[in-house]
């Protein structure tokens, strides 16, 4: 408390007269990150219509918050377990929302005859922890890009679903390197990473 109190300028006596207790902090930290993340699907990947275009933005989002705020990202994964079952109840809420969000969008794309695939809800959440997982190992300046990992990722995203032929077309455009469109079995290979 007494770092958190310094980099803001507040004595620890006073950052408690803002929160009341670290408990309020957690929970609100906590919710901070999850209400950030539901306004920014909400505006970046809601307002497509097609969900190949809603998936390819879910997964360019989901990298790109992790990435960019990853100390708040980690305290928010590492810390649940420090909530009281109120404020756990409340940011696990929030959690499903966005769950909720990506299961829809697969649920579209399987009515649509888009995405092959038999449960949106398995796939949502097996999804999640893959993207969120690249924030612990990407490090700018390195070997590949933030943009070409998202553009890995999404091809894998999309092979998860059976959006194979998605796939070719985002290939022939550019979008994604032949590379990633060849399915690989070596998740290495299909990242560009060793």
């Amino acid at each position: 408390m007494r770092q958190l109190a310094a980099r803001v300028g507040l004595t620890s006596g006073a950052l408690y007269n803002h929160f009341g207790s670290k408990q309020a902090l957690l929970s609100g930290l906590l919710e901070s990150v999850m209400t950030d993340l539901l306004a920014a699907a909400q505006h970046d990947v809601l307002c497509h219509s097609d969900p190949v275009q809603q998936l390819r933005a879910f997964v360019g989002l989901h990298i790109r918050f992790h990435v960019d705020r990853k100390n708040d990202v980690l305290i928010a994964t590492t810390e649940l377990r420090s909530l009281s079952s109120v404020n756990l109840a409340k940011i696990v809420r929030l959690r499903n929302r966005y769950e909720a969000i990506l299961s829809s969008i697969l649920r579209l794309g399987i009515r649509l005859g888009v995405f092959v695939l038999s449960d949106a809800k398995t796939a949502a959440l097996a999804m999640i922890p893959m993207l969120t997982g690249v924030a612990q190992w990407y490090r700018p300046g390195r070997r590949v890009t933030r943009e070409q990992v998202i553009d890995r990722y999404t091809a894998l995203c999309m092979a998860m679903v059976g959006a194979s032929a998605v796939l070719s077309d985002a290939a022939q455009s550019g979008r994604i390197s032949p590379r990633a469109d060849q399915q690989s079995t070596k998740p290495a290979e299909i990242l560009g990473v060793k």
